[in-house]
């Protein structure tokens, strides 16, 4: 029977990953789903593209703060909601944003462990990122966190297995930095999806995901090759661009839970 098999959030973007047994489904993503930021002096988003050690960075949720982690290096505490009055400005890719800044103590963790200079900004409830796209219903508006695009990432273990097996070294899903994985449908039956329920949430399948070099990364060390977007390349393009997985949007409220079925809508 299709189902949901992992739910997983990025708090920080590009750092490693929570998993998930349950979540609410808020309009602009997962709660604390890339809430935070890392930006550079000039307020460029810091990403896997250019940093990997990134994914070095491990995050574990307690109540109400994140406790950040660092191989050698002193734990950092974040509170899960930030009240500050200073506001920075970012950029990601074409968008203007802007978040709340979390502190001196805090960018000097960061920047200690980039070995840059850089800021944390945090999204709370009062920071607002509108999701302008034409691919989406008019009829109402749309959010979205600090995510490349979309609020939600759905990938399935089906096209994962068909990946692998084109490979000589699988890799996990984990190079793909999902939030929803499904199980359950043939290989790349997404890509056909326009609505679907996960439990009792509905979701807009709104575009497939372009990828990076990001899945190139080895999550647990940092290394970097040329798989699997070498091989993916051979039969995931799409107007010049490496699809896998697919961008959705909520389209009600509710929570979605390991195991919930999955229902095509159309």
């Amino acid at each position: 029977m299709p189902k949901l098999d992992q739910i997983s959030i990025y708090p920080i973007k590009s750092c490693a990953g929570i998993d998930l047994q349950t979540s609410k489904v808020l309009d602009r993503g997962f709660p604390l789903d890339r809430r935070w930021l890392l930006i550079d002096e000039a307020g460029q988003f810091i990403s896997q593209r250019t940093t990997p050690l990134l994914g070095q960075i491990k995050i574990s949720q307690y109540d109400d703060h994140l406790l950040v982690n660092y191989p050698a290096k002193y734990p950092l505490m974040l509170p899960t909601n930030v009240h500050s009055n200073v506001r920075q400005k970012a950029m990601i890719w074409k968008d203007k944003v802007d978040g709340l800044w979390v502190g001196q103590e805090t960018d000097n963790w960061f920047s200690a462990v980039l070995e840059q200079k850089v800021h944390l900004i945090h999204m709370n409830e009062d920071v607002h990122r509108p999701l302008v796209k034409n691919n989406l219903p008019q009829d109402r508006s749309f959010e979205v966190s600090f995510a490349d695009g979309y609020p939600y990432l759905l990938t399935s273990q089906a096209s994962l297995d068909d990946l692998n097996n084109r490979l000589t070294s699988p890799v996990p899903m984990n190079r793909f930095r999902s939030n929803l994985v499904v199980s359950g449908f043939e290989a790349f039956a997404e890509d056909n999806w326009q609505k679907i329920s996960i439990g009792e949430v509905e979701f807009m399948v709104v575009k497939p995901c372009a990828r990076c070099q990001v899945t190139t990364i080895d999550q647990k060390t940092g290394a970097a090759s040329k798989e699997p977007l070498k091989t993916l390349a051979t039969y995931r393009k799409q107007d010049g661009k490496v699809m896998f997985g697919m961008n959705l949007v909520a389209l009600s409220t509710g929570s979605v839970n390991l195991n919930d079925p999955i229902t095509i809508i159309s």
